[in-house]
């Protein structure tokens, strides 16, 4: 029996003072023997009778102890011999020299409380009380004659009083019981203490640990080691879902998110600790494919704040739940709450975390954590460890026309996109690279240990081919592209800072280029970025300062050479540059927003610059180009027809003018936008058609009057046999369907023959005349009118087209044109 330490008030096992105990019999023995020596008068017997007994008892307790400590924490059981040989030394004594009247009384009761004393003086205290009882129940006793004393010894009549020995005999019994119970508390207390160790360490070791993982394999091995569970489980709840954190002697545990099992739902609702003999493999699927026959579990509800937040399960190696100790479900409640508590804490600090270094709608990184990434990889003793300065590099992505989505869409479906998005950047990139979430639509990846550039442009170009396809969200098909910027490190000491500005200078010129695509990083891009956002500043005050101009082109009717309308050209009149084309400035307006007042002020100004011309002029139709962004706008239909009663323009004269790719980005809402224009009498036409992913079923979708070839098919089809198909496939395409359709970008004779042969009822390009200003349309149109005899001589003997003769659908002749203004060209 051994103690794991004095603390005050605590018992002290007998065993530990086993030394004292000794001199204490030792004492006691060569006192008898000295006083029986000296004066046997007094004892009442002689020196021979109590030698004997004394010899036989210094003997007896000799070897007793020997053997004690031969057998070391096994002998502890001799503790209780040696004090029922005590006893019985104690009894003869007393017997010998006289019984209750014995000199040697008091001399025992010293012996014995000073036993007491050595095992604790809880112990002793019980020792007395145990004597002082046993002493009245025995006077009382002969008092009532009910203990009579025996009066026959060795055959012959002696008066002799047993009750001494009764009495002294069945004390050490007591004491004996006394020293056993003193041990049961003795083992309680090392348990208690063991068990507060057990809470102590199970705390130290959490407070290092903030990885719930982590936590809750720390948890199963403490409790394994210290109770011999054999198999253990950790569960963790969010809501209705439970996943394994951890598991001990388990089958495989990383199992995804399920529902919570039977059994952990009773412990979870009942709050407490729950013992089961065996469990029901078809309600509890999580247990039982986790624990295979499992028998004897406790099942233990971690609770934090109020919270339950997960569960331990463990197996107990018993063979039925009554051999689980109450102490042992004790600790284990006390675990459970000790790592709900330390859990709930990692929980939050991870949220925190999670909240500091990640982007909460993709879940990539973010600006923060992408700056520290990217500072640790420039740091200079990185690169002297042999890293190449160069090996580091940078990608700055960036959604192109990614508000339009938002205008047209919704934020949700925008919301929905960047995640995509984050998606596919992360299935792209290599294992080690850095994907981040900078803000809005704009994305970077910081890649290291290239060997070349080659490789990182080869990410770029991946990148550009993969987020530029479409995107399935919800029940829109989203097609959206992707510029990219790159910068590589330059050498060791630059900041992290100059390297993402160079990267978003490379990803300004990319879009800069016409947009789905990658810009390497050029130290002159700085003087361009800056141009560029000095323009997009003095965008804003255009239509205030009146430095806005309309220019227009002629729309040529290809069956009978007469001018059948115009293409308003947009131009800022900038005071330092002069006349600057829509090139420069049309796509910022768009990203910067002032497109709504440019557009604005080119619908008004085209519509009352057109009711100015004569009555020769009016057969010429108008047409303004709308950005997707102004389509989206709400309050557009309303606008567009206040503007119109305001000047006067006959709505059947106005043709609005969107470019596939932006068409094929609406939504119902923009279907809606556009049939209430047509129900104005305004005509729809899709600018630049050829160059996206336009379909039929777009073309049933949208209420669609006329299609505008892209100019590359028109002026490549001379050399170009594909170009020419697709250009004969869109006339084709346009008569089936009964849509007129004009040709754009026709600079040569041959250009315009080929598609009047096609059957294009409609053609503009500098073959027929530059842009001019609205006071030269009149005359413009008197020239052509007096040349249209030599063009049809010029044009006799071939063969017309079958739109020559179709009727505009739902609208007038086909000598009716649609002609528009194209923000975004020359």
């Amino acid at each position: 029996m051994t103690s794991p330490g004095h603390l005050p008030g605590d018992y002290t096992a007998l065993s530990d003072k086993m030394t004292y105990l000794t001199a204490l019999r030792v004492g006691l023995a060569l006192i008898v023997l000295a006083w029986s020596a000296v004066r046997p008068e007094a004892l009442g017997t002689t020196f021979e009778v109590l030698g004997l007994v004394t010899a036989g008892y210094v003997a007896t307790t000799a070897l007793l102890e020997l053997v004690r400590r031969r057998l070391g924490q096994r002998g502890v059981a001799l503790l209780g011999a040696l004090l029922l040989v005590d006893g019985l030394y104690l009894a003869c004594a007393m017997y010998a020299t006289g019984g209750t009247q014995s000199s040697i009384g008091f001399l025992v009761y010293l012996h014995l409380v000073a036993v007491s004393l050595l095992a604790s003086y809880r112990t002793g205290l019980k020792i007395a009380l145990w004597h002082s009882l046993l002493q009245l129940v025995v006077l009382y006793a002969q008092a009532a004659q009910v203990i009579r004393p025996i009066e026959v010894v060795g055959g012959q009549d002696v008066a002799f009083d047993r009750m001494p020995v009764l009495n002294i005999t069945a004390f050490w019994l007591f004491a004996l019981a006394t020293s056993a119970f003193s041990a049961m508390n003795e083992r309680e207390l090392r348990h208690g203490r063991a068990d507060l160790q057990t809470l102590v360490d199970l705390g130290a070791r959490l407070d290092d640990v903030s990885d719930p993982v982590q936590q809750s394999t720390i948890v199963l091995e403490l409790l394994a080691d210290r109770f011999g569970f054999g198999r253990g489980l950790v569960l963790g709840a969010s809501g209705d879902q439970v996943t394994a954190l951890a598991s001990r002697g388990c089958a495989d545990h990383r199992t995804a998110p399920g529902n919570v099992d039977a059994i952990v739902g009773k412990a979870v609702t009942r709050r407490d600790l729950l013992a089961i003999k065996r469990i029901n493999p078809d309600a509890n699927p999580l247990l039982a494919a986790a624990m295979p026959e499992a028998r004897n579990l406790l099942v233990c509800p971690m609770i934090a704040d109020g919270q339950v937040i997960g569960a331990i399960v463990l197996e107990h190696r018993s063979r039925n739940l009554r051999g689980v100790e109450r102490r042992v479900a004790s600790v284990v409640r006390q675990v459970s709450a000790v790592a709900a508590l330390n859990m709930r804490s990692a929980l939050l600090l991870r949220d925190v975390r999670d909240l500091a270094e990640r982007d909460p709608l993709t879940g990539t990184g973010n600006r923060r954590t992408f700056q520290l990434m990217l500072e640790r990889e420039l740091q200079p003793g990185r690169i002297r460890a042999g890293r190449a300065a160069s090996s580091t590099a940078v990608l700055y992505i960036d959604l192109d026309d990614f508000k339009v989505v938002n205008d047209t869409l919704g934020h949700a479906v925008g919301d929905a996109l960047l995640v995509a998005v984050a998606s596919r950047i992360s299935s792209s990139t290599r294992d080690g690279d850095v994907v981040a979430r900078l803000g809005g639509d704009e994305f970077a990846v910081l890649t290291s240990d290239s060997a070349d550039l080659e490789r990182t442009l080869a990410i770029a170009n991946r990148l550009v081919r993969e987020l530029g396809s479409p995107y399935q969200i919800g029940e829109h098909s989203v097609a959206v592209t992707a510029s990219i910027g790159i910068a590589s490190s330059l050498g060791a000491g630059e900041v992290s800072s100059d390297l993402m500005r160079n990267a978003d200078a490379a990803m300004y010129m990319a879009k800069a280029n016409g947009k789905a695509s990658f810009a390497v990083f050029d130290p002159e891009m700085h003087a361009v970025i800056r141009e560029r956002n000095l323009v997009g500043t003095s965008l804003q005050r255009l239509v205030e300062l009146d430095q806005l101009r309309l220019v227009y082109q002629p729309i040529i009717d290809l069956q009978s050479g007469r001018v059948a309308g115009v293409e308003a050209l947009v131009r800022w009149q900038d005071p330092e540059r002069g006349l600057v084309g829509p090139a420069s400035f049309i796509e910022i307006a768009e990203e910067n927003g002032a497109i709504f007042a440019i557009g604005r002020w080119v619908l008004r100004e085209a519509c009352t610059e057109t009711t100015r011309w004569g009555p020769e002029q009016a057969g010429i139709f108008l047409a303004v180009n709308v950005s997707a962004r102004e389509l989206g706008q709400p309050g557009f239909v309303q606008a567009v027809q206040a503007t119109l009663a305001d000047t006067g323009l006959d709505p059947t004269r106005l043709h609005l003018e969107i470019t596939e790719t932006a068409l094929l980005k609406a939504n119902a809402s923009t279907v809606s936008t556009l049939e209430s224009l047509r129900g104005l009498g305004i005509r729809i036409a899709i600018d630049d058609f050829g160059t996206g992913y336009f379909s039929l079923s777009h073309l049933r979708q949208f209420p669609i009057d006329a299609l505008k070839i892209a100019r590359e098919f028109v002026q490549a089809g001379e050399s170009d046999a594909k170009s020419a198909a697709l250009a004969s496939a869109i006339v084709a395409l346009g008569h089936s369907l009964g849509i007129l359709t004009v040709a754009e970008g026709i600079e040569t004779p041959r250009q315009a023959d080929r598609m009047r042969s096609l059957g294009c009822t409609f053609g503009q390009g500098y073959f027929f005349s530059h842009p001019v200003s609205a006071a030269e349309i009149e005359g413009l149109a008197m020239r052509a009118a007096a040349a249209r005899p030599a063009i049809r001589r010029r044009l006799a003997g071939r063969t017309a087209g079958p739109a020559a003769t179709r009727p505009f659908r739902g609208g007038p002749s086909p000598s009716v044109a649609s002609v528009g203004i194209a923000h975004r060209r020359t």
